[in-house]
């Protein structure tokens, strides 16, 4: 398998790179659209983790391989998309949300992801650390993110 990740800063294109990536574009650049194209070739991207949708959707559409897949994990607002990049590659859009597993689901991810920690095939990379007694200041920050991206 090949990872093409996508970041808009500097830190963020060598925190893909360091997370595994083996391409890394800024997609603030107007044109790593067609970068991620002449990587792909004539197959495409098989699968797309969106964490963007509203801003992504319609370009991760025409990057996809015949019977590709886009995973949206994230998305702000609605989004116009042309039917016929889905159509033309008998792709599929699927929506992901945490909230809709089932405790069966939600057991199996822990283990998929303690074993690859385990393993060390899942290695995380920690930004910063806070201690117990400043969780709070955690999730001012996590939040803070959230609102910025």
């Amino acid at each position: 398998m090949r990872v093409i990740g996508t970041a808009g800063t500097e830190e963020g294109l060598s925190l893909v790179q360091q997370a595994g990536a083996h391409y890394t574009f800024n997609h603030r650049d107007p044109n790593y659209i067609d970068e991620i194209k002449n990587v792909t070739g004539t197959h495409g991207v098989d699968v797309v983790i969106e964490n963007a949708a509203h801003i992504n959707l319609g370009n991760d559409l025409t990057l996809l391989a015949m019977k590709g897949r886009v995973a949206v994990v994230g998305s702000r607002g609605p989004i116009e998309v042309n039917p016929r990049d889905t159509m033309s590659r008998e792709s599929s859009i699927l929506g992901v949300m945490l909230f809709g597993a089932t405790e069966k689901e939600l057991e199996e991810s822990y283990a998929a992801i303690q074993a690859g920690i385990k393993n060390k095939w899942l290695s995380p990379i920690i930004g910063k650390e806070f201690s117990l007694v400043n969780a709070s200041d955690a999730l001012i920050m996590i939040l803070f993110m959230v609102k910025e991206h």
